[in-house]
């Protein structure tokens, strides 16, 4: 990010902070970032590596840990003041992510699994790529898919070309990334697409939308993973499109070359 872009990320996380005892609105965080919610869902994603309603989750139940050393208030009182609906939800809760209830706590507290705010570092400040625009492009494709999450897909797309690849050898090859469409958990859907039918691949149309273009040389999964993470951390939050609800899509080029295309309104 840059330094304005980065300044609105920390407005947004303090935000957050300040109101983890309150109700979260989600469109006072897109408001913050100046752009739409299906748009922030997937900057604080890609920013973060966690979702806003996971994060919002993992910073209530780290700052009641540490009112439940405290003392001072009883376990239903921390409920409600983090908006848990009643102590067994919070419970459940809790151990989900401390491994241990919140009455055992005294018991635990070397075992606590603190999450702490998020802190923008140095590194998150600068990059450059070269991208254009392309307008009201249409896909009309063949293909197969499988279910994954955005964290692990870099590790699971490799496997799922390597047992298809037959399939689709010497045609045009297409990777596409589909978000949950609130981005609101961690789901997604990977494709491996075509132009041309093959092997057990069904019609996929995509509705006509402009896309921001990237290209580079193709470097492997983890390169891929790292250079879309790059793009929603500085280019996304300083551009005045909003993302549309489309696929990500990988167009793998000869000579080890991609062109990344991300829908925008």
């Amino acid at each position: 990010m840059n330094k304005q872009s980065n300044e609105r990320f920390n407005e947004l996380i303090e935000y957050i902070e300040n109101n983890l005892c309150e109700e979260i609105n989600y469109n006072k965080l897109s408001q913050i970032l100046g752009v739409n919610e299906y748009t922030m869902h997937r900057i604080f994603l890609f920013v973060t590596n966690y979702t806003v309603a996971e994060y919002i989750r993992k910073r209530r139940l780290s700052m009641s840990a540490l009112d439940l050393l405290e003392g001072k208030e009883k376990i239903i009182d921390i409920a409600i003041k983090y908006n848990y609906e009643s102590s067994q939800a919070f419970s459940r809760a809790f151990k989900t992510m401390m491994g241990f209830l919140p009455s055992e706590i005294n018991n635990h507290k070397n075992n606590i699994k603190f999450f702490s705010k998020y802190e923008l570092t140095n590194e998150d400040i600068t990059a450059e790529f070269n991208y254009h625009i392309e307008k009201n492009i249409e896909f009309n494709l063949y293909a197969i898919y499988m279910k994954t999450t955005i964290k692990n897909c870099h590790n699971q797309a490799p496997l799922f070309w390597k047992e298809n690849l037959n399939k689709i050898k010497g045609k045009s090859e297409y990777g596409l990334l589909e978000y949950d469409k609130t981005c609101g958990i961690d789901d997604a859907i990977y494709y491996i697409a075509s132009k041309e039918k093959f092997d057990n691949a069904k019609k996929l149309y995509l509705k006509p939308s402009d896309y921001l273009v990237f290209e580079c040389d193709y470097m492997g999964a983890n390169f891929l993973y790292e250079y879309c993470s790059k793009i929603y951390r500085t280019i996304i939050p300083n551009l005045e499109y909003e993302l549309e609800d489309l696929p990500d899509i990988e167009e793998y080029l000869p000579n080890n070359r991609l062109k990344l295309y991300i829908p925008i309104k």
